[in-house]
Parts: structure tokens; sequence; C-alpha cells
């Protein structure tokens, strides 16, 4: 019963997402109602309810740190440390691309979303790509390519987290996992799609197209909300004596309020509208996903999905987290994270657990790449003015397959990279 229960509730999502069109979080919720419904539970409001909340900790994360990215933004912060690394290391090319490629990661980082790290830091580097040569959708593939790595890099990974909630295990220490998991792939991912341009830059035709620099307005000061926040995330875990931990979403919001008085002039209204905005969305998936998981934990379906994932055999479980979690995550990496990810991390047990809920996290992500949402794609492609976002996918197939074998490696020395880290 509980079988046709989850194939019913996926039948419902389909129709949603395919055919309806209507957005995740309603699809996701509907189907978490025919879910009751069928498994003689009713409308199970109180459940819905309860599921409603049940990534709260995550959608405060992801309006709050949107909230310090729009205020870095529009303080002139993000601009001016843009400028400033070009400036300095235009000489030095394949470092250049390094740098920027952390760059464009810089808001994913702080929000587990790919969306800011397109529309800010990747807008800021687009122009400068096309500049030195380098092809448009190649341009937008780097920039997708860069953002899909930030989603995954530290210190925020809505993927991880949710995988954590869903098997009740606290979101400490993945810090060196998850960039283990990013930061090295998305290094040689840059030099896979635009290397061979970063050869030598001509500084004297890039120096127009440089975004405004405010430090000789502000100086230094422009970059004390970064600095507080980077002291509050790490001094909270590392030196717990001296520095009282007061949850991430405070960080952002308390990094943000300083923001307003270090560089241009901003009207909190506007930052915090642009926040909401962007946030509403994820916040609606949050909760859709939140639902759909109360269900089929209410109704039995998750326990059996669990088990039957316990029983695979090896061979097929390995080639069923490699192809069926990017697959899902297509539709909804947080999803994916969820159904799949959960259970995938209870039939791991033997491994190190962090280590394999970080390789999970970046196998789910692997569906910003994929149809039918494909949103790193999608938004890279606007950007830089590709008519054609499959051209921009071309390029992002080789990270795509090199992030999957990744994910699949950490899995497998998961215990002795847990070894060498210490955790």
């Amino acid at each position: 019963m509980e079988g046709w229960i989850l194939l019913a509730m996926i039948a419902v999502f389909s129709v949603g997402i395919f055919l309806l069109r209507i957005p995740t979080g309603i699809s996701l919720a509907l189907s978490a109602v025919a879910g009751a419904l069928i498994g003689g539970e009713g409308l199970a409001i109180r459940h819905l309810v309860e599921g409603t909340f049940a990534y709260l900790d995550p959608m405060l994360i992801v309006i709050t740190s949107l909230f310090f990215m729009a205020v870095f933004e529009r303080s002139g912060a993000l601009s001016t440390l843009s400028t400033a690394m070009i400036s300095a290391f235009y000489r030095m090319p394949r470092l250049l691309l390094v740098l920027l490629t952390l760059f464009v990661m810089f808001p994913g980082m702080l929000t587990g979303l790919t969306a800011p790290c397109v529309l800010t830091t990747g807008a800021m580097v687009a122009p400068m790509f096309m500049l030195i040569g380098v092809p448009r959708a190649r341009v937008g593939a780097f920039i997708a390519t860069a953002a899909f790595f930030g989603m995954v890099a530290p210190p925020v990974n809505i993927c991880a987290m949710i995988i954590c909630s869903g098997v009740d295990m606290p979101y400490v220490g993945f810090d060196l996992p998850l960039l283990i998991a990013s930061v090295p792939l998305a290094i040689v991912s840059s030099f896979i799609i635009a290397g061979r341009y970063f050869k030598k830059i001509d500084f004297a035709a890039l120096r127009d197209q440089l975004p405004p620099s405010r430090y000789s307005d502000y100086g230094s000061k422009l970059f004390l909300p970064l600095v507080l926040l980077v002291a509050l995330l790490v001094g909270g875990k590392s030196f717990p004596e001296y520095v009282p931990y007061i949850g991430v979403p405070l960080m952002f919001v308390l990094a943000g309020i300083l923001g307003l008085f270090t560089g241009d002039k901003i009207r909190i209204n506007d930052a915090a509208t642009w926040a909401t905005r962007e946030a509403i969305p994820i916040m609606g998936l949050l909760a859709g996903i939140g639902m759909f998981i109360q269900v089929l934990t209410l109704t039995g379906a998750r326990g059996w999905i669990v088990v039957s994932v316990l029983e695979l055999p090896r061979a097929l479980l390995y080639s069923g987290m490699a192809i069926f979690t990017p697959l899902f995550g297509g539709v909804s990496a947080y999803g994916a994270s969820s159904v799949l990810g959960v259970p995938f991390l209870l039939a791991l047990l033997k491994y190190n657990n962090i280590i394999v809920a970080a390789a999970l996290s970046l196998l789910a992500s692997v569906g910003d790449f994929l149809p039918p949402t494909r949103l790193a794609v999608v938004f890279s492609a606007q950007v830089v003015k590709e008519d054609q976002p499959n051209r921009v996918l071309k390029y992002c197939a080789i990270p795509a397959i090199l992030a999957v074998l990744w994910g699949l490696g950490m899995i497998l020395l998961a215990n002795p990279i847990a070894k060498v880290l210490h955790l």
C-alpha cells in the first residue's frame, strides 16, 4: 500500500509540474494532500502545518542571507571587490580565473542558492569575460557552473541541511567536507570551460567595463559587514568561550544592518523587499517539501522507501545514487535531498555520515543543470543574452559528470577522508 501511496503522490506532483505548469512548492503541497487522502488520513491539516514549518531554519537562512547580499551589493562593496581583484591580478590571468571563480561562487556560499550568484557576481563578470574573448555560451556555462559549486560550498548548504534534518543529525562539521566537494571541482571546471582564453589579458580594453569602485569614498570600512559575518560564523564554532553562537540567520541580519552604514546609502525597505521577493519561491518550495515528507512519514511511505533502499544490492545502490538523485534534482535539488538523500544516507551508515551527507548534497545539486528546471543554466543564459540555453548546457556537461563521479568517490572514500579531517 505504501508503494501505491508514493506512486500516487509522484503522479500528482508530475501532473502539477509538467502539465499544469504550477510552481514546484504548490505541486508538492497538492501531492501531500493526495497522499494523505489515499492513505486514509483525511486532509491531515495538523501534519500539513507541521510539515510547512519543518524547514523553518533553512527558510530563515535563505531570506536573511539574501538581505545581507542585497545590502553588500548596494553598498558598493561587491563591485569594489570585483574591480580590485581584476586590477591587481590581470597580469596573472590563470590566477585571476581562479579568483573570479571563487568570486562568482561567493553569494552561493552565503545563501545556498544559485540565483544570487548568477544575478549579482555572475552578471558583473560576464561583460569582462566576453571582452577577453570567451564565447557567449561558454561565459554562461562558467557562471552556471560556478553558481552550482557555490550552492554546494560552505558555510550554507541547504541540501545538506535538509538531509541532516531528515536523520536528526546536527549541521556541524560540514565546512571542510563541503570545501572538498566544491572548490577543487569548481576550479577544474572553470579551466575546462574558459581556461584557453585566459592566457593574456588586454587590461586597457577591459578597464572601461569594470564596475565602479567605491574604495576611494569609503575605504576599508566597505568590507566591515563581511568581516563581521566571518567573525561570527567562525568564532561561534571555533571560540565559543569568547564568541557566542547566535544562529546563522541572526548573523546575516546583524552583518546586513552594519552594511547600511559602511557604503552607499541604502533604503532598508528596498533591500528587505528584494530579499523577500527572491526568497518567497524558495521558501514556498521548502514548505512544500516539508509537507510532502511529513505525509510520506505519516502514511508509512517514507519507511517503505528506506527499507527498499536498504535491501538494494550495493551495485544498484551506487548506480541509483548516481542516476536518480541528480535526475530528481532536475525538478528540485531540495526535494531530491529529502526524498532520496535521507534513505541513501541511512543505507550507508557504515561510512562517515558527514562526508556522505556532503557528497549526497553535491549529487542532488547537479539537478540544477538538468531539465525540466535547469535553473542555473536558464538564469545564466539570460545574463549573457544567449537565446538557446541548451548551448550553455552543452558546456556544463563535463562539470556535471565530474560532480557525479566526485560525489561517488567521496562516498566510497568517506572513512579515510574523515580520518584525515579528524571528523
